[in-house]
């Protein structure tokens, strides 16, 4: 019996169609326990064969973003970027007061950064019109992304939202913005089709392809770090990963003949940096969300499409992951599924349990060091790439820019 041919491929292949997409990259061996199981299934288990090596914890540190409480740089903010050295950090409306205060936290936080570790903070933000804007007046508001693609001239007034946002918030002492939003909304100008709604470009995957682009090259241009959310697509749910999990029942094809456009456009455009959703795909993996899902994160966005940019996970205080698993254990699942950076967005302090968790899984050899170091080497090289814009905001040309 030939027990490896093409008609045992087949049956494969017919049986988890996500290795369509996969090719030769694909996982065949599907583990269908309970989605509850915290233990990824053994085919996600890369072990480092070379002598074993304990890293600094610094080192692992610098896999997280995270974000915090106050809008100042304290002394409690102060020892948790000493203990934990992320690579970056998140600011919400809950740090930002006004311009002025926050150009001034942003730079305390970057100066601290160059002067213990030499190189700067990712200092990312939401900032993408509409109903996700950190930054509010005097910061120039902006509609939603949808109501921007339905101009009369979407390319120039798109343009226009991603040359002022870039400069204005690289004045505030911003290195990198979470957009653009590539998600492709699931029904024809139907925007309650999907929780992401108005946030997306529209229906048409094309569309949604060529405005991102746009954005992502006026971002980069203005020294603004893009990153495209959400992969493989959250256009096709009406749950809020917040809340809950979201699970997408559409076949493969869908994916491939819809949302994935807009991320192979992202890929092929050099985009530095595309973040993970928090949502089950069950065509693909039937039991890890994309974040934690090897098949998808390494199988498809990897290994098929080829990208080599960082990758980062979205919030892990989110309901999706978080109500069943610790952040520990997310943390460890998405670097094995090949996740470059963890963002913890409200939890400090699970960021350094989540920390210790991965020191010890790479002492016993349960996550691969070389992957790790592979995750730790993109992060260098964006930030090395952006050292122009990782360095103090100056409060004066707040000042000077806003009149106040």
């Amino acid at each position: 019996m030939n027990r490896g041919g093409a008609g045992e491929e087949s049956k494969v292949t017919a049986r988890y169609p996500c290795n369509r997409i996969l090719g030769s990259a694909a996982v065949t061996g599907a583990d269908e326990r309970p989605f509850m199981s915290p233990i990824p299934p053994s085919d996600m288990r890369v072990v480092d064969k070379e002598k074993e090596r304990i890293m600094d914890p610094a080192e692992i540190g610098s896999l997280f973003m995270v974000g915090f409480s106050g809008t100042s740089f304290s002394a409690e903010l102060r020892d948790l970027m000493d203990d934990l050295n992320p690579c970056g950090v998140i600011l919400f409306s809950r740090n930002i007061e006004h311009p002025v205060q926050t150009a001034e936290l942003t730079h305390a936080l970057q100066r601290h950064a160059l002067r213990k570790h030499s190189q700067g903070l990712f200092i990312g933000v939401d900032q993408e019109g509409g109903r996700v804007r950190r930054l509010t007046d005097p910061f120039r508001p902006f509609p939603p992304a949808l109501s921007l693609a339905r101009t009369a001239d979407p390319e120039d007034t798109v343009r226009e939202f991603a040359r002022v946002t870039s400069h204005e918030i690289r004045l505030a002492g911003f290195n990198l913005d979470f957009v653009p939003v590539l998600d492709v909304l699931g029904q024809r100008d139907n925007p309650e089709s999907s929780v992401i709604g108005d946030r997306s470009y529209g229906f048409d995957p094309h569309t949604v392809s060529r405005l991102g682009n746009i954005v992502t090259d006026v971002m980069r241009a203005g020294g603004v770090i893009p990153c495209g959310k959400h992969f493989p697509g959250h256009g096709g749910t009406t749950v809020d990963s917040h809340v809950d999990l979201p699970v997408d029942e559409r076949p493969v094809e869908s994916l491939e003949q819809l949302d994935l456009i807009p991320f192979r456009s992202a890929v092929a455009n050099n985009v530095e940096m595309l973040m993970t959703a928090h949502i089950l795909y069950r065509a693909i993996d039937p039991v890890y969300p994309a974040t934690l899902s090897h098949k998808i994160v390494t199988g498809i966005l990897r290994q098929s499409m080829l990208y080599n940019g960082l990758v980062i996970t979205d919030d892990l205080d989110m309901g999706a992951v978080a109500k069943r698993f610790s952040t520990e254990d997310c943390a460890l699942m998405a670097v094995r599924a090949g996740v470059d950076v963890l963002l913890i967005c409200r939890s400090p302090e699970k960021a350094l349990a989540a920390r210790d968790e991965l020191v010890r899984a790479v002492k016993t050899r349960e996550v691969s060091e070389s992957g790790i170091q592979g995750s730790l080497s993109r992060i260098h090289s964006l930030k090395t790439a952006y050292k122009g814009s990782l360095k103090p905001a100056d409060p004066a040309d707040v000042r000077d820019y806003f009149g106040i």
